[in-house]
């Protein structure tokens, strides 16, 4: 399913890129350079904290081609993966606008220097509709079977709404996991307030993962605060 819904993201956007990119590519630069760097109360992924619901510094770097490609990489903190106490992400892929929809679709690489037997590899895509104020994103997470992962997909439904002109922006969203974990749920509500290059959120997040063990601890319901540049 995941294979299928990353083949046809792929071919609308190599289709549209013939018309879109070719009309206003002179317009962009050949690559565009982003920075983001965070301070969050606690790293949350897909509902569960990753860092024993303690904070977590994060920051990574952005390159978008005219064409459409774009790579990157993300680093977080993390309370442990396999010995593992760092979580870098390395990503690419391709996104485009058809019909009134964004649409992405590339490779993400989990690694966690240090660590044994943890590294993994994710196929992602989204695709986002503006509608008014409200942007809602579909997102589809496929791991594949591998050496050290079991067979894992991941779906999310998620929107933001800006509060008029105040800088005030909504955000709830919805998740649904199986494979790694048996049917878990996630969701969150929070609002989050733009100041220049600075964004402050507040978040509250939960999940129906609550098992005895450490990680059914850390999928209870929590509040994430972060602060957030980017640049």
């Amino acid at each position: 399913m995941r294979g299928q819904i990353l083949a046809i993201a792929a071919a609308l956007a190599a289709l549209h890129s013939t018309m879109a990119h070719a009309q206003d590519s002179a317009d962009k630069p050949a690559v565009a350079v982003a920075y983001n760097a965070a301070i969050v109360s606690d790293y949350r992924f897909r509902g569960i904290s990753l860092t024993n619901r303690k904070p977590a510094v994060q920051g990574g770097v952005d390159l978008a081609f005219r064409s459409g490609f774009f790579l990157g990489t993300w680093a977080s903190n993390v309370a442990n993966s396999g010995g593992g106490h760092v979580e870098v992400d390395l990503y690419g892929g391709y996104g485009s606008s058809l019909a009134g929809f964004d649409v992405s679709a590339g490779a993400y690489g989990y690694v966690y220097p240090g660590g044994h037997n943890v590294n993994y590899v994710e196929l992602l895509s989204t695709i986002a509709r503006t509608t008014g104020p409200l942007t809602t994103t579909l997102t589809v997470g496929f791991t594949p079977k591998q050496g050290n992962a079991v067979e894992n997909l991941y779906l999310g439904l998620g929107g933001k709404m800006p509060i008029g002109e105040s800088g005030f922006t909504l955000s709830a969203g919805i998740g649904r996991e199986n494979g790694a974990y048996d049917h878990k749920y996630d969701w969150s509500t929070g609002v989050s307030y733009k100041l220049d290059l600075i964004e402050l959120s507040a978040s509250y997040v939960d999940s129906n993962y609550k098992s005895v063990n450490e990680a059914g601890r850390n999928g209870r319901a929590g509040v994430v605060l972060s602060a957030k540049a980017a640049f």
